[in-house]
């Protein structure tokens, strides 16, 4: 159903994309909300406070695939509304179009969105880039930089792109990020897997960058699973340690996260593992940092613990 209602969505957008056939074939290929972490959350599901006691495995995924989808829908948003201004510019054979320059009344820089098809290879690039509002179109600088490989459709395709906000936010004080965010992609009939990471990224207010890699992979209808690594003084000992955390997930909402926490400088493995019923509810937790044990797994999604290969 949702795909039927995605179709319909899809034709009705194609029928008032400024720019004809050729300009929606270039739009298609173009990441869409499907790279998006499909997890349910708090919102899809509430429960009373009384009820139980929030699985903080749960609470700290939900975040981790809040904040990844935020960083995803930066390039989406854009693409939304940038492709539905009139084409600058359209090649005679199609391969290639220009959007924009786009910008309203408060935005201090304009947007451009090229698209463009490799004739002979079947792949595509793409890239936003901004200028101060007025300046001259000699100072437009890439903040997104896409490629999609050959083959791509509507319905399949897979790629990746590049966010540079260090730029973003020299050009707009709004972004207040610097840093890099970058996502690989391969979305199928069935579902979507996809990497992204981020590099010295920064938000305003924040005390240091961050380094960190995701991973993840889901279907459709919402069953998933998520990896995700990063460097972290767990000790409080100046020590960088290596915090690894893979989170498992159901079309109701149940799920399962296993950590392991590898100690800098002393050779010490650390696990813990906790499980959540389709009210988010903690059913059961296993922690041999503090020798600690609660809840029945039989009551987890997933019996077993999973880690990352790597």
């Amino acid at each position: 159903m949702q795909r039927l209602i995605a179709l319909s969505l899809a034709a009705a957008l194609t029928a008032c994309v400024p720019g004809g056939r050729a300009a929606q074939d270039l739009i298609d290929v173009l990441p869409d909300e499907r790279i998006q972490i499909n997890m349910k959350t708090g919102t899809d599901l509430a429960k009373d406070a009384d009820d139980g006691e929030w699985s903080e495995a749960y609470l700290f995924t939900a975040q981790v695939t809040d904040d990844v989808n935020a960083m995803i829908a930066f390039p989406l948003i854009l693409v939304e509304v940038v492709t539905q201004t009139r084409p600058s510019e359209v090649s005679e054979d199609g391969s290639m179009a220009v959007w924009g320059p786009y910008g309203d009344a408060l935005d201090p820089t304009e947007t451009l969105l090229t698209v463009e098809r490799d004739v002979e290879l079947g792949s595509y690039v793409w890239s936003f880039q901004q200028k101060p509002k007025g300046a001259e179109d000699s100072e437009y600088l890439p903040i997104i930089l896409g490629e999609v490989d050959a083959g791509a459709t509507d319905e399949v395709h897979s790629g990746r792109f590049t966010i540079d906000f260090t730029t973003a936010d020299v050009l707009d004080p709004n972004v207040a990020a610097t840093g890099t965010f970058s996502s690989e992609y391969d979305v199928r009939e069935d579902g979507v897997s996809a990497t992204a990471s981020y590099v010295d990224f920064l938000l305003d207010g924040a005390f240091e960058p961050i380094d960190a890699m995701y991973a993840y992979d889901q279907t459709l209808e919402g069953e998933g699973v998520m990896d995700l690594g990063w460097l972290d003084d767990v000790n409080g000992d100046g020590e960088d340690d290596t915090w690894v955390v893979r989170s498992r997930w159901t079309e109701d909402g149940q799920g399962r996260s296993d950590s392991v926490i590898a100690a800098g400088g002393k050779d010490l493995v650390y696990t813990h593992s906790e499980c959540w019923d389709a009210s988010f509810n903690a059913v059961f937790s296993e922690n041999s940092w503090a020798g600690e044990t609660g809840g029945d797994v039989a009551d987890c999604a997933y019996e077993e613990a999973s880690y990352p290969d790597e």
